[in-house]
């Protein structure tokens, strides 16, 4: 236990834990209801789209007042990075977080699966493993004695490859010799080398200066982050690789989860499913508008390209993933399953 307040005291010190804490009883103090309050945090700039539909869990909650719950969330990484917002979680500081199943692999490696390159065929095959698969709710409920459980995910879409020459990426050939920014993930820098190129991790806010310096010749990304992130500015291709679909997970504190009633439990992972599909309802309006903008920027956009060079090559990831053990297997066949 020493320890791991130890380790929760280096990851806040950036931040000042002494600040959170006086900034949580502020809002406590000034909004004192006798509903059951529950801070949640995230990374999604305050304001945009993403942050604007994550920000409909608190309106969903609030319908119901009989549950006796509100949820005040704080955006744009205030409380810190995903690192040290799941650390708080961890530790029972933060009650909520927001964060990417890559940054979870941090702290439970099974997550890892989520970063396996084509682990999901489509995005229906996505939808329908996420929601229905036993394997993916045991493994969000695991980390109970860790000081965490997750009760949802947010529906990210696939990740794809763009270069700032207009050059489509239709197999490893394409991407050779090629420096490619990548997530600081070891399984997504696998990715890159099995799938032809040279990972460059960095955190995605160096990627537009990587980009504009000649650091690195292309990324990997959904399209969003092609065109919020300016990067429309700087490349010239977008190919629909559909290489990975990495959702972002919902994790709520051990010790909160265990405050509540079963009924506000259920009322909790309830509106996060409404949240979710409010979202999904939204995401390919969205995806359409990222591509038309990056479209008029220049950017030639590539579709309906043949993977199977890209599978073929990544297929080592799926049989180092499924050899870690019979578990890690099971999680894997499982969610298999739902691509028919």
């Amino acid at each position: 236990m020493g320890s791991l307040k130890k380790k929760i005291g280096i990851a806040v010190s950036a931040i000042g834990l002494a600040a959170v804490v006086i900034t949580f009883g502020m809002v406590l103090s000034e909004n004192s209801t006798d509903k059951i309050n529950i801070r949640m945090a995230h990374n999604q700039a305050d304001g945009s789209e993403i942050a604007d539909s994550i920000a409909k869990f608190s309106e969903f909650v609030a319908e119901d007042a009989s549950k006796n719950l509100e949820i005040d969330i704080y955006p744009s990484g205030v409380l810190g990075s995903e690192k040290e917002e799941i650390e708080m979680v961890q530790a029972g500081i933060l009650d909520m977080a927001k964060v990417s199943s890559n940054t979870l692999g941090q702290f439970e490696d099974k997550y890892s699966i989520f970063a396996v390159p084509y682990l999901f065929t489509s995005q229906e095959h996505y939808y329908e493993a996420m929601e229905k698969s036993e394997a993916v709710q045991e493994l969000f409920r695991s980390t109970a004695n860790e000081g965490y459980i997750a009760i949802g995910y947010y529906a990210n879409g696939s990740r794809n490859f763009y270069l700032k020459e207009n050059k489509a990426v239709t197999d490893p050939s394409v991407l050779k010799s090629k420096k490619i920014r990548s997530m600081p993930s070891s399984t997504s820098m696998e990715m890159i080398k099995y799938m032809g190129g040279s990972a460059v991790p960095m955190a995605g806010s160096e990627t537009y200066s990587a980009l504009q310096q000649g650091v690195v010749d292309g990324a990997e990304n959904t399209e969003l982050v092609l065109t919020v992130d300016g990067h429309q500015d700087i490349v010239k291709s977008y190919t629909y690789t559909e290489h990975q679909y990495s959702p972002d997970i919902y994790i709520i504190s051990t010790k909160k989860w265990n405050s509540l009633s079963a009924e506000q439990q259920e009322y909790l992972v309830k509106c996060l499913g409404e949240t979710n599909d409010n979202f999904k309802t939204m995401y390919n309006r969205m995806m359409d508008e990222a591509i038309a903008e990056a479209e008029e920027h220049g950017v030639t956009i590539y579709r309906d390209i043949d993977k199977t060079a890209f599978i073929e090559a990544v297929s080592p990831i799926h049989d180092e993933f499924c050899e870690k053990g019979d578990d890690y297997k099971a999680l894997y066949d499982d969610i298999e399953q739902y691509a028919e």
